[in-house]
């Protein structure tokens, strides 16, 4: 029997390099890709989700709840204190990427009406506005050879409303020119799809269209559609990759596809290291008394 590689509960991982990025104990960490100790990035001991490094290699940005409602935060991937970007007191902002000129892309009901209308944005480095993008409410956005776009969903990741068929379940739209007109792609797709994701010239995602969650890919057109992933186990869940690799978590792990061509999933080997100080010693916003 394969014994996992840690006790702890792995989520939300991003790759750049030869690091990958994760939460588990309520707190972001970098770890090797060739396995061994992870280290803390923050160390707030508060719920925090989707970490993302630059594509430059220097910079984590995450979601974290430190401060009452999810903000973007920063910090540097050689270590340094965190950074809050946003100040939007929206309950759905969530980081989901950088833009290829090293913003940070997020989502968030900010200033919008429901909950459900979640729109994308750039958010500068320096603590400057965010810029919206023209998409309409989406759900995720991934950059690549085309601009691929999730519909709202319905605020709940697939594995936690498994095989669900509402009208809410994601849907991806791609703008194959470039020219903003975007059309549906695997409308053909019984399921719940969610996580886009490029790789080379192949855009990856999550759906459970046979019955457990799992890595697909296609090209742009549609076509060449392949599984990457068992559907004898749990569910594939928080994919993300650098454009090349597609990494996801399933049963509480990290899992890596190191190409779309044939490579099989194989389990990073990481371990937790201690904090280098004691979690929850930084100062964070508490609610006052009735």
């Amino acid at each position: 029997m394969t014994q996992p590689a840690t006790s702890a509960y792995l989520r939300f991982p991003h790759l750049r390099g030869e690091l990958v990025a994760f939460t588990a104990e309520d707190d972001v960490w970098l770890a090797p890709l060739d396995g061994g100790r992870a280290w803390r990035v923050s160390a707030d001991n508060v719920p925090v989700t989707h970490p993302r490094i630059s594509p430059d290699g220097t910079t984590v940005a995450w979601t974290s709840a430190r401060d009452g409602a999810p903000e973007v935060h920063i910090a540097p991937v050689d270590g340094g204190p965190g950074r809050r970007l946003t100040h939007w007191g929206s309950a759905r902002t969530q980081v989901r990427g950088w833009t290829p000129d090293g913003e940070v892309l997020a989502i968030t009901t900010h200033g919008q009406a429901s909950l459900r209308r979640s729109w994308a944005r750039t958010v500068p480095l320096d603590g400057g506005p965010g810029t919206t993008l023209p998409y309409g409410p989406v759900g995720h956005v991934a950059h690549g050879p085309a601009t691929v776009i999730l519909s709202a969903p319905m605020g709940r990741e697939a594995a936690w409303w498994k095989r669900y068929r509402g009208g809410t379940a994601g849907k991806l739209w791609i703008d194959r020119d470039g020219d903003g007109e975007f059309v549906r792609l695997h409308d053909d797709l019984d399921g719940n799809l969610e996580y886009p994701v490029w790789a080379g010239d192949r855009i990856a995602f999550l759906s459970d269209h046979e019955g457990t969650g799992a890595v697909y890919s296609s090209l742009a057109d549609g076509s060449d559609l392949r599984r990457h992933t068992p559907l004898d186990g749990y569910y594939a869940r928080h994919a993300a990759g650098d454009g090349t690799r597609v990494v996801y978590t399933s049963a509480g792990e990290l899992w890596i596809l190191d190409d779309l061509d044939g490579a099989e999933p194989r389990r990073l080997e990481v371990r937790l290291g201690r904090p280098a100080r004691r979690p929850g010693s930084r100062s964070r916003w508490t609610p006052p008394a009735g």
